[in-house]
């Protein structure tokens, strides 16, 4: 069975019909629409015309919001409860949210109980 690896791979030719795409974690397919195409070849050497098949990758994974407060010296706390003085600024940062199949492009900050 042919293999077909993304980010390594940009076409296999094979003996047999079947593809395996092997994808993950560090060798993914990015969500989107991939188009793969595939021309076959008879015993006397004719090539078919091209047929295309659409693939559309879905992300379905919620990412992964994480919150830590920048102290004015600028460390990091990554604790669920930070004690601040009363009546000074402060600041929060999400930098550190992340997304598998993807990139975080909004945060969203609320406050909840005040």
């Amino acid at each position: 069975m042919a293999k077909f690896v993304p980010g390594t791979d940009a076409s296999v030719k094979s003996d047999e019909p079947l593809l395996d795409v092997v994808v993950s974690p560090n060798a993914p397919l990015k969500p989107g629409k991939h188009v793969f195409q595939l021309v076959v070849v008879d015993d006397a050497g004719n090539e078919s015309e091209t047929a295309n098949v659409t693939i559309i990758v879905q992300d379905t994974e919620r990412p992964t919001a994480v919150i830590d407060l920048l102290t004015e010296r600028g460390e990091r706390v990554a604790t669920p409860e930070v004690n601040v003085p009363f009546g000074r600024a402060f600041r929060l940062t999400g930098d550190r949210s992340s997304d598998i199949g993807g990139e975080v492009k909004v945060w969203n900050w609320t406050l909840l109980r005040g």
